[in-house]
């Protein structure tokens, strides 16, 4: 599979990346992913945006997404004022994970558990 014209458009900054490049986006274009049922729903939510703006799609038969669950985004958070934000960081961070396994650069990792907001 190659890309068209309004592929490269769109991914234009993704094709300039070394560690990407067009082989890597036709694997991100290739690539499905799902969430884990006990990951965090917010959390989920960010890194779907993310991994459907580089190009993967939602599928319930894709890869699945290292999610951290409610509990460890509260530990990461600290209290719950910060819930949102730390659903934010945990989310993207998951994203860069799959991203960083889909593309054969690293496997995904977990949230490091030392880690906090606070």
């Amino acid at each position: 599979m190659s890309l068209d014209a309004a592929a490269r458009r769109r991914y234009v900054r993704q094709l300039l990346l070394g560690e990407i490049g067009e082989s890597g986006q036709v694997r991100l274009l290739a690539s499905g992913f799902r969430g884990t049922a006990e990951g965090d729903a917010d959390a989920f939510a960010v890194a779907a945006d993310y991994l459907e703006r580089a190009g993967c799609f939602g599928d319930s038969e894709g890869i699945e997404v290292c999610i951290p669950r409610t509990n460890e985004v509260m530990r990461f958070a600290g209290n719950a004022a910060l819930m949102e934000p730390a659903a934010l960081v945990l989310g993207a961070y998951s994203a860069v994970e799959y991203l960083k396994e889909v593309l054969g650069i690293a496997p995904a990792s977990e949230v490091p558990t030392d880690l906090s907001l606070s």
